[in-house]
């Protein structure tokens, strides 16, 4: 996954003339590797329970999803 500083750098870049394509690749890899980790992590928090028990598994798999 692109850092944020890479993405600026993209950015900028950008700015100035048209991306690679290598470069066009890695950009949409990274936002579909975001957008993939952003609707898991939103899975995970619509199904957090009442009990802290349960709050700590869904805790459990967040790390795992980030990290």
């Amino acid at each position: 996954m692109l850092a944020p500083h890479e993405i600026e750098s993209l950015r900028r870049s950008a700015a100035m003339a048209p991306l690679k394509p290598s470069d066009l690749d890695r950009l949409f890899t990274a936002a579909a590797e975001m957008a993939a980790e952003r609707a898991a992590i939103a899975k995970v928090l619509d199904e957090l329970p009442a009990s802290f028990g349960a709050v700590r598994a869904a805790l459990n798999e967040l790390k795992r999803i980030v990290g």
